[in-house]
């Protein structure tokens, strides 16, 4: 199954990840990596983000690209908008 992510809505830079699940995954940053003095890998395990969350729920987010800053609402429910347009006119 391919990923799924959401982009920002000005720039187009990646932000999160929606799962299968309907959980958004947020990862950001690399460990460092050792190495010794001629430049090989001390360790065989591959890097891991240094920050990963799980979200559920609807998401207001902040671009992460430094000259954008949009924010951009991720709701948790696939067609929101739709629901809130109904309830809306049915009020």
């Amino acid at each position: 199954m391919r990923k799924q992510f959401y982009k920002c809505e000005k720039c187009g830079k990646k932000l999160i990840e929606r799962l299968p699940s309907g959980l958004w995954k947020f990862a950001f940053g690399r460990q460092r990596i050792e190495m010794d003095e001629e430049g090989k890998v001390l360790s065989n395990h591959k890097p891991e983000p240094v920050v990963e969350m799980l979200v559920k729920g609807s998401i207001k987010m902040k671009c992460i690209r430094r000259e954008c800053g949009h924010q951009t609402l991720l709701p948790y429910f696939p067609n929101s908008k739709d629901f809130q347009e109904e309830v809306s006119q049915s009020a």
